[in-house]
């Protein structure tokens, strides 16, 4: 047999927990292990495996620790391969086992394994704890200012999404490196903090796709879709290694967006770059195909998967459900049962929400009841908000009371928020105004409950209650968020605000806004100004309608698509009664296909109709 030189490579070469086991018993025999830096490699192969397998392979390893004067070369090593393991929380038992006073390098690697479970912990506190607890560690052993150390620290309160203590950290760094600096970008944007991210970012000499994807990220966290996807683009033409990590934040944000054109051309860039359809890649494109409307192209996605886990079929589910498509909705997760995996409470949050966009109330219950007796899953107040509000759409208003009064949990804004609307649906004032009192008992200043309200006084003519409503928001200074609405159009996304007049081609605009009133009054259309809170004339109530920002996107779409395209179009608020009408009468008289997501769901237009069949 040819000498054995390197155990090291020959451990590393391991196929199996038994085949280093015979390679250990040889070197035994052979003598090669005998030296500290021999053992220390051997230990890393041992315990890189056993860090993915059980405990008792870890008491292996630690057997192989010298019973002569320790050398902390191989219980360092040990350290650092168990914190780059699957079960990082493991080096917490060999750094306590230590036999003698940690230095810098178990204190980095130490670090190591507390970030990885600080970025898993439950809880923002629990990760706090973690990286506060390493920290304070690394003080008092007096190592907390190695250099190494201090980088890894900011890494690991960034996990823990406590950018103040991130901040100081990198505060006492003289000369941060590339990981170091990254790590404090994806701290600030994720913490909310874009724009000083984004000037941290800018001023790095050096970013590699790391820093890249840190900023992206954040900007896609924080809602700054835009910024994210113009960052994106920058990425590409700077020569950055573009992976999957990228592209699902790209895709969010066309999810976001609801920039259909745009996703595509990144499901199209991941193609032509043979990327493979992942279980992240492949979810990612689910969502943002289905948040587009496009739910057909995202169950082709799903279907053409080879893989799929809990979080790809429940992408599915709520793409289903968003849409309106309950009873597919019902049969995909009935078929994710058979197939042996096992939901979670957000699979049956989409789920319930499918069964109440479809009034499907006894298959929603009982999907609800499923939840504890076969599922072990404890319901958590966002399913019961969807059990009333399933309740409620269907006009079981007193089912819905009742329910709520059964609760073992505390009602929530949601709670008391679906059973406001279902007032709205309903037009029971009385109710109404029951659920507003609890709700603003919880959240005194939220615009939509107080313009909810205002729907039911409307509703019912009591203008007194309109007024008093007006009154107590202005008292409040509750402001009503004011309605926004994009489109796709050449790729590019184009917002309109109600009222805007600001849009470089507006002149067509207000031409295609007349021409559709003009066409829409000769089929029969009057306004339903009833939603209007203001105290003024019925014309200039219809003028304000009219400047809605879905009917500019709307024109801005018949001006700007081809006639043989769909338009679709996204809103921050639901959309009022008015626009869902003249919508549907846009879609039979301009012969056109319409999708709109507002607030609360999807709207497809098709000949007059819409697939919420007016129920939303």
């Amino acid at each position: 047999m040819r000498p054995l030189r390197d155990p090291a490579k020959l451990a590393a070469a391991a196929s199996s927990q038994r085949h280093l086991r015979e390679i250990h018993a040889h070197l035994l025999v052979s003598g090669r292990i005998a030296s500290p830096p021999h053992l220390a490699a051997f230990l890393v192969s041992l315990a890189s495996s056993s860090s993915e397998s059980d405990d008792g392979d870890l008491s292996y390893a630690r057997l192989l620790l010298p019973r002569r004067p320790a050398t902390l070369l191989a219980h360092n090593s040990l350290l650092r391969a168990l914190a780059r393991g699957r079960r990082p929380h493991l080096a917490f038992g060999a750094f306590r086992d230590l036999p003698l006073a940690p230095d810098n390098y178990s204190f980095t690697f130490l670090v190591r394994a507390a970030t990885a479970l600080a970025a898993a912990a439950a809880s923002a506190l629990d990760a706090a704890l973690i990286a506060g607890s390493v920290h304070a560690s690394a003080l008092r052993h007096g190592h907390a200012a190695d250099p190494h150390v201090q980088s890894g620290a900011v890494s690991m309160y960034a996990a823990a999404g406590d950018v103040g203590a991130a901040r100081a950290a990198f505060a006492e760094i003289a000369s941060p490196d590339v990981v170091c600096v990254t790590a404090m970008v994806g701290a600030l944007a994720t913490g909310g903090e874009a724009d000083a991210a984004r000037e941290l970012f800018d001023g790095m000499p050096q970013r590699d796709h790391v820093a890249w994807n840190a900023m992206i990220a954040g900007y896609v966290r924080t809602g700054r879709s835009r910024e994210a996807l113009r960052l994106f683009d920058e990425m590409r033409h700077a020569g950055a290694a573009v992976g999957e990590v990228t592209l699902v934040s790209a895709l969010t944000a066309c999810a976001q967006l609801g920039a259909l054109e745009r996703g595509k051309w990144v499901h199209s860039y991941a193609h032509s770059r043979g990327m493979r359809l992942s279980v992240t890649l492949g979810t990612a494109l689910i969502d943002m195909y289905s948040k587009c409307g496009a739910v057909a192209t995202a169950m082709e996605v799903f279907d053409s998967m080879g893989e799929r886990n809990v979080y790809t079929w429940t992408s599915a589910v709520s793409g289903l459900a968003m849409n309106g498509m309950g009873r597919d909705c019902l049969e995909l997760f009935k078929r994710m049962e058979s197939t042996g995996v096992e939901p979670n409470g957000v699979t049956f949050v989409a789920v319930l929400r499918g069964c109440s966009m479809a009034g499907l109330v006894d298959e929603g219950r009982a999907c609800f009841d499923s939840m504890k007796s076969n599922h072990g899953i404890d319901p958590w107040l966002e399913h019961y908000g969807c059990m009333v509000d399933l309740y409620g759409r269907a006009g079981r208003l007193d089912d819905a009371v009742n329910f709520i009064n059964g609760m073992p949990l505390e009602p929530h804004e949601g709670v008391w928020g679906a059973l406001l609307n279902a007032s709205r649906i309903h037009k029971n004032v009385e109710l109404g105004q029951y659920a507003m009192d609890k709700l603003i008992a919880i959240e005194s200043k939220n615009d939509a409950a107080h313009v909810l309200l205002s729907n039911i006084y409307a509703d019912s003519q009591n203008w007194k209650g309109v007024s008093n409503v007006r009154n107590m928001m202005k008292a409040k200074g509750v402001k009503k968020m004011p309605g926004c609405s994009a489109i796709e159009v050449g790729g590019k996304v184009h917002e309109f605000f109600v009222g805007g007049k600001t849009h470089p081609r507006y002149k067509e605009i207000e031409m295609m806004l007349a021409e559709m009133s003009q066409r829409l009054r000769l089929q029969g259309y009057i306004a339903n100004t009833k939603e209007v809170l203001f105290d003024i004339e019925e014309e200039d109530k219809e003028d304000a309608i009219s400047l809605h920002s879905e009917k500019l996107a709307l024109a801005f779409g018949l001006v700007a698509l081809p006639e043989d395209m769909e338009i679709r179009i996204v809103k921050n608020l639901r959309v009022c009664e008015d626009c869902h009408d003249y919508t549907k009468m846009i879609s039979k008289v301009f012969n056109r296909e319409i999708v709109m997501r507002d607030r609360n769901r999807f709207h497809h237009f098709k000949d007059g109709a819409c697939s919420c069949r007016d129920y939303w």
